[in-house]
């Protein structure tokens, strides 16, 4: 009881008075009325939340002076996932010189920009005795909208993303995309840095690897996001072998967002909701298994003859040295598949008359059968007459098929090799995937 007398002795001593270092403070009043005007625009800098309670208070140093500390008690404030119980903020106040009363210049921005706990309210005080609210009444606000469209490069490590399932892979002359996670999420990002959808939008979150692709180009891919047809490029520096990236894009809900990648003569694109392929995407390069198991070589007989000469019997030994699915047949070939969802079956062979090669044997003494029955016509896809490549157009999920060798073929030298009625059967397997 004796205390609490001696304090309120102690506050009715005080009175209004505020003193700095022993000067008496100079309109006490404007220096409150300008700080409060400071912290409404802070607050309104960060999107904060502010009542009709939030004020300002000066801070005596201790309960035996009228002296003030050198900065402001203001509040209550929240920002974003600010916390109730931390809601004052600190602000500066600087004296100015000499030795008569002082004025006070109040600083714009506070010590510290997190709110804290309610200092002890005994040694605040205004001239119009004024207390601080017992209870703080604030919600913390949402994070602010991000503009329409918005786009952003993480990482989000507040934001879970899935594996997607099935294929989620593109892959052209120069690189190889895949999108290894996706995500919606409804903010991003911590206080000030956190963001919500524009209204009527969702973030869509998303990660994906580029990887060196077929091999046949080093002219590095261009990178759009696309939502519902409309593209804004990935930025160059991102798009580098090897790399990861993780994006977001806001788009309506019902959007269609996708990942679009032009390289060279191919722009395939990957879906950003669920990973899916693009239908114009070339379905072999994201095959695992290309090349067909071995093939034995094997013999038949047939003549060779020409103008003026002696037509000559001979063993030819013909051998399928490789087979393989391809989109791409080489770099100087610019005959493609009939179709995105088709294959060249691209035969290397050779043809040895008695010991003597002849070389790649000529697309014309090659056809293919596949299981259900349809014979495939070869062709030779190199436009110079003096080198062959013979291939198969066959769709993109081949796993087997008969190869049949015989004929007749006159050579560019007016030199003819005719095998008669006799044929050869190749089988071709690969396995599947």
């Amino acid at each position: 009881m004796l205390l609490l007398v001696a304090g309120g002795a102690f506050f009715f001593l005080r009175g209004g008075d505020f003193t700095y270092a022993g000067r008496d403070v100079v309109e006490p009043e404007t220096v409150l009325t300008d700080a409060e005007s400071a912290v409404d625009a802070y607050v309104d800098s960060r999107g904060g939340a502010s009542s009709d309670d939030t004020s300002c208070w000066f801070r005596h140093r201790n309960a035996d002076t009228t002296d003030i500390e050198d900065d402001l008690v203001c509040g209550p404030v929240l920002f974003v996932d600010g916390d109730p119980a931390e809601a004052y903020l600190l602000l500066p106040v600087t004296p100015s010189g000499g030795d008569g009363d002082v004025t006070l210049t109040v600083a714009t921005e506070p010590t510290d920009p997190a709110p804290q706990a309610l200092p002890d309210a005994d040694l605040l005080s205004r001239p119009d005795g004024t207390a601080p609210p017992s209870e703080v009444d604030l919600e913390p606000p949402a994070p602010p909208a991000a503009e329409p469209g918005y786009e952003a490069t993480g990482p989000f490590e507040d934001v879970e993303l899935t594996a997607p399932e099935g294929v989620a892979t593109l892959s052209g002359p120069a690189a190889r995309v895949t999108v290894t996670g996706l995500g919606q999420a409804d903010r991003v990002g911590a206080g000030d840095d956190a963001l919500r959808p524009a209204d009527g939008e969702v973030f869509r979150v998303f990660s994906y690897t580029i990887d060196t692709g077929e091999g046949l180009s080093n002219d590095p891919p261009a990178l759009s996001y696309s939502v519902d047809g409309v593209e804004t490029p990935v930025d160059t520096s991102l798009v580098v072998p090897g790399a990861t990236v993780e994006g977001l894009v806001s788009a309506p809900e019902d959007a269609d967002v996708a990942l679009v990648v032009v390289d060279g003569e191919a722009t395939q694109s990957l879906s950003l909701l669920d990973g899916s392929p693009g239908d114009q995407n070339l379905v072999v390069t994201t095959r695992a298994n290309r090349d067909a198991d071995p093939v034995p070589a094997q013999q038949v007989p047939g003549v060779i003859s020409a103008p003026g000469r002696v037509t000559t019997p001979f063993t030819f030994t013909v051998t399928v040295q490789s087979a393989e699915l391809t989109w791409f047949s080489g770099t100087n070939v610019t005959v493609r598949p009939s179709a995105p969802d088709r294959a060249f079956l691209l035969i290397d062979t050779d043809l040895v008359a008695d010991g003597l090669s002849a070389g790649e044997g000529p697309a014309e003494y090659w056809r293919l059968t596949l299981p259900d029955g349809t014979v495939v016509a070869s062709q030779d896809v190199v436009a110079d007459p003096s080198l062959i490549a013979t291939a198969f157009d066959v769709p993109a999920d081949f796993t087997t098929g008969t190869l049949t060798f015989g004929g007749v073929f006159t050579y560019p030298d007016t030199a003819t090799v005719d095998f008669g009625a006799a044929t050869l059967s190749f089988p071709v397997s690969i396995p599947a995937g």
